[in-house]
């Protein structure tokens, strides 16, 4: 036997073809059966083989089930799997039902459309990364979560992403904006039988469908003030507003001082912030007078009201833009802080504001609106 047929190893046919592959980059096929390409999908339920669109199957599992690649299957605790949300089941009787209707807040007829609607997109899920936010706060401590905690005199900063209505126009997001539309109507309808969308459909761009959900919320809003007279909701709506009427305000402010048409006495920042001043105090009576709400002297909303302070031997006042029950909103160019005279006049007024909204332009960058609690003793 030669020295040569000693060294040479035999292969197998398996190992021929990746020999081969890795010289040419050509797959041979072995004994000569037809290639067939298999795809893997590990996302199924490993029981029935049924595709899902999250790893673990059905939600009912008590161990989850993930299928890693084709090294087989290992089981992980629920407590540390990220899953998808899921559509909530059908109420099995009329006591889950009513359940429900009593959580939301909508008729029986409507919550039965929900459910069977229900179908939750991905881009509505992931909120600030595509389509709109699921967040629609209620209370002025969801908008600002540190608030209710918080030291005396601190500056607390807006929740993220917390009033944003943007998202890319897509079918998926059309979808959820539609259902989320429809929700506020039968939440409305709960509290206001009568109530009727000014909408006569529901708007086909993303712009349109933003619109009629801020108003909605509005309608929400002025709902819970007239018939329960809670001011939660109505407090984040007059933010919610005032933030995106300074937002416009400013930027149609600049324009027009650069084209001359603002005339300074003091400064450019002066001028542009008297015209927001006035931009967002106009479009605040308007939304106000739409919605039947009187915010005339002695009332819990109030507009440019002189809030006085009567405690000293002299009465003195201030004047917040906006006033909704306990809280107090200022929009402005420049930073307030509890040592600015007019914050500390504000808390000081008979009121007794629990806390103080400054509101700015979202163009003079991060951290533009926040909340200042209210100094203890």
């Amino acid at each position: 036997m030669s020295v040569r047929h000693l060294l040479t190893e035999r292969k197998s046919a398996a190992r021929v073809a990746f020999d081969h592959y890795l010289r040419t980059g050509q797959r041979l096929t072995i004994r000569g059966d037809p290639e067939v390409e298999f795809k893997f999908n590990p996302y199924h339920d490993p029981r029935n083989g049924r595709f899902t669109f999250a790893p673990g199957g059905p939600r009912s599992l008590s161990d989850i089930i993930i299928s890693d690649g084709h090294r087989g299957e290992r089981r992980v605790s629920r407590s540390v799997a990220t899953i998808a949300p899921e559509a909530p089941p059908a109420p099995s009787d009329q006591a889950a039902s009513s359940q429900l209707i009593e959580a939301v807040g909508v008729p029986d007829e409507a919550a039965a459309t929900q459910l069977a609607q229900y179908r939750p997109g991905p881009r509505g899920r992931i909120g600030d990364n595509g389509g709109p936010p699921l967040n629609d706060p209620l209370t002025i401590e969801q908008t600002f979560p540190a608030l209710h905690n918080s030291p005396g005199g601190s500056l607390i900063a807006l929740a993220d992403n917390i009033l944003d209505l943007t998202g890319p126009a897509n079918r998926l997001t059309t979808e959820f904006m539609e259902r989320h539309a429809n929700i506020l109507i039968q939440q409305i309808k709960a509290i206001e039988p009568n109530f009727r969308p000014a909408s006569l459909g529901f708007p086909n761009t993303l712009e349109g469908q933003a619109n009629l959900i801020r108003q909605l919320r509005f309608d929400r809003a002025g709902a819970f003030y007239r018939a329960k007279g809670e001011v939660g909701p109505l407090q984040i709506e007059t933010l919610r507003l005032m933030q995106e009427r300074a937002n416009s305000a400013y930027a149609e402010g600049q324009m027009l001082f650069k084209a001359g048409r603002l005339q300074p006495r003091l400064s450019r920042e002066e001028a542009i912030g008297n015209y927001v001043d006035r931009k967002v105090r106009y479009d605040l009576r308007d939304l106000y007078n739409s919605q039947g709400i009187d915010y005339s002297k002695g009332q819990k909303v109030r507009v440019i009201g002189w809030e006085y302070d009567t405690s000293g031997s002299d009465p003195t006042y201030r004047i917040p833009d906006a006033r909704v029950g306990d809280i107090a909103f200022d929009v402005t160019l420049s930073r307030k802080t509890l040592a600015t005279p007019q914050v500390r006049g504000f808390f000081n007024s008979d009121f007794k504001p629990s806390s103080v909204i400054i509101i700015r332009p979202i163009q003079l960058g991060p951290n533009n609106t926040y909340a200042i609690s209210r100094p203890r003793k």
